[in-house]
């Protein structure tokens, strides 16, 4: 009897463990979808950027091109082409970094997506696992009712005897 009391509290102690790391896990999940959620908005913002970078430098590159046919008609315009030009280049190396700081919350998604992925799946199994250990005590519970019920009744034959 006290063997079955002693399984009994060991599944409820690990229905409980297993609880709480389901509980925790959901957690996990939770936070790693709120960061994904935030790294898809700063994405969102990068490429906005990129789009409004990549506006620019097509109006620049306009720019330097009427610049350099005045050029033509004038030297005094010679000091603004070589000014665009070099907003061109910085432009061009903002764009640049713009476009590295985009790969990088890309890939940076990537991982985040495959971690939560991971979680819902560690959590999917600690549910299953979780349901197992409950269908288990319940067997448990019914075949000590059983037992029980048996004892009682040769108890109560031996005190009729």
């Amino acid at each position: 009897m006290d063997k079955i009391k002693e399984k009994l509290e060991k599944l409820r102690i690990e229905s409980e463990t297993h609880h709480g790391r389901a509980e925790k896990a959901e957690a996990e999940v939770k936070e790693l979808k709120a960061e994904l959620a935030k790294r898809e908005t700063d994405v969102q913002s990068l490429n906005n950027k990129v789009t409004l970078l990549q506006e620019n430098l097509d109006r620049t590159e306009k720019r330097v091109e009427e610049v350099k046919l005045k050029k033509f008609q004038g030297d005094e315009e010679e000091s603004q082409v070589e000014t665009l030009q070099r907003k061109v280049q910085m432009l061009e190396q903002q764009l640049e970094d713009k476009d590295r700081q985009w790969k990088e919350a890309t890939d940076k998604s990537r991982g985040l997506e495959l971690s939560s992925e991971q979680a819902e799946r560690r959590a999917k199994q600690l549910d299953g696992e979780k349901s197992d250990l409950e269908r288990r005590l319940e067997d448990m519970t019914q075949k000590y009712n059983v037992v029980k019920q048996e004892l009682d009744s040769t108890l109560k034959g031996l005190e009729d005897l």
